[in-house]
């Protein structure tokens, strides 16, 4: 028997090294360790190597998002003009467990283009980053605070700006910054759902670049000695 306990550990787990390391450079080995579980409870939650990207970036994803939407009730933000502000700083690298998540997505999104699998992992992924702002957008058409338009369609063109845009931030691009980036995607997302005036974000604070994800230096890796050659 295992618990849901083991499986969030070896996600949490996963969710680091990944990011750390990168899916080619990870070791199963290395995340069972981490989790304080075997390889083979590993395997028993996870099939193959694909199903745990996969799942630890729904993983990473539902963290993000519970810690999200805290911060919306604490702060009291619940108009669908906040609402649409509070997605845009959901989906931009602000902050070093944002830079983790966008790490693993990288990761399934080079991936996914050849591999049948990972694409129907990553469009059903997709599906669900999209569903906050989708309501979002609706309840503000519905209440009239936004213009006539497609929730669907104004979320798919903001996913597609906000996306290249965090490309441009994570790759250190010193023609884009954050408070740029947030500024520029407020403007046109406003636009795009017929918003008059500017969306009113929340009173953080934003850096300049894109913060250090803060994971731990990997440790070296030992080389398997060579075996000598016959007459060597």
């Amino acid at each position: 028997m295992t618990s849901p306990d083991t499986r969030t550990r070896i996600l949490d787990a996963a969710v680091e090294l990944i990011a750390r390391d990168g899916y080619d450079g990870v070791r199963l080995a290395e995340i069972a360790k981490r989790a304080g579980a075997s390889t083979a409870l590993l395997h028993y939650h996870f099939a193959n190597r694909p199903q745990l990207l996969a799942a630890a970036i729904t993983h990473s994803l539902d963290r993000e998002r519970a810690r999200a939407e805290r911060r919306a009730h604490d702060q009291e933000r619940s108009s669908p003009a906040e609402r649409v502000a509070d997605q845009i700083d959901f989906w931009l690298p602000i902050s070093p467990d944002d830079v983790r998540e966008w790490l693993l997505w990288s990761e399934l999104e080079g991936r996914a283009v050849r591999d049948a699998d990972l694409a129907a992992a990553l469009t059903g992924l997709y599906t669900r980053l999209r569903e906050p702002l989708v309501a979002a957008i609706a309840m503000g058409v519905s209440t009239g605070e936004f213009g006539p338009c497609d929730p669907e369609e104004a979320a798919a063109v903001a996913h597609a700006l906000l996306g290249g845009m965090t490309v441009r931030l994570l790759a250190r691009d010193p023609g884009l910054t954050l408070p740029a980036a947030r500024d520029l995607a407020g403007r046109q997302v406003a636009l795009t759902v017929g918003y008059a005036g500017r969306l009113p974000f929340a009173d953080r604070e934003v850096p300049t670049h894109v913060p250090d994800p803060g994971l731990e230096p990997a440790p070296p890796r030992r080389r398997a000695a060579r075996t000598p050659r016959p007459g060597t």
